[in-house]
């Protein structure tokens, strides 16, 4: 299985990417994205997951992640699909404030907290490279993550990322449309 700093980073890639155009919102476009959307996906190691667009609550936005097994988290976003809270099935948290910009072009600062008492901050940069983001940096005081390329959806989604020996990619989108071809 993973380590719990490259899961850390992997997943706060996972469903926070800015548009392919400059003029498009930053984060994921659930304005494009219907309640009930799925995205499955498969790791590299042959884990699959499957997130799920569960719709809009006040002025955030939550997707479930669901495995094998049930219930892996839950992912709040901000009311521009930007990434600001993770609740994990086992009652961990992590939030990120003012949200994680680990995948906003440009260079990008946010505090990193858990509920095992972590605060940290977290700086790096993002740059996009033809198709792709390039996104390089850590926390403050710690060695960096392995850089992590990034291919975006038809969302402003995750379709791909690699960062070290860990990969990711959308094998499908079901009850979502038909977004830019997706």
């Amino acid at each position: 299985m993973f380590s719990s700093v490259v899961l850390t980073a992997a997943l706060s890639v996972l469903l926070s990417f800015p548009a392919a155009a400059q003029e498009a919102p930053a984060g994921i476009r659930f304005d494009l994205m219907p309640e009930g959307c799925r995205m499955h996906g498969s790791y590299g190691d042959g884990t699959r997951t499957v997130d799920v667009y569960v719709g809009r609550k006040g002025g955030s936005h939550a997707v479930q992640t669901h495995g094998t097994d049930g219930l892996v988290r839950t992912t709040t976003y901000n009311a521009e699909g930007l990434m600001t809270r993770k609740d994990w099935a086992g009652g961990a948290w992590e939030t990120f404030k003012p949200f994680s910009c680990f995948a906003v072009v440009g260079d990008c600062t946010y505090e990193y907290r858990n509920g095992d008492g972590a605060r940290k901050i977290y700086a790096g940069k993002v740059v996009r490279k033809g198709g792709k983001l390039v996104s390089s940096g850590g926390f403050t005081g710690e060695a960096p993550f392995n850089p992590t390329t990034l291919t975006l959806g038809p969302f402003n989604d995750t379709a791909a990322f690699r960062e070290g020996s860990t990969s990711f990619r959308v094998t499908r989108y079901e009850n979502c449309g038909n977004p830019q071809g997706s």
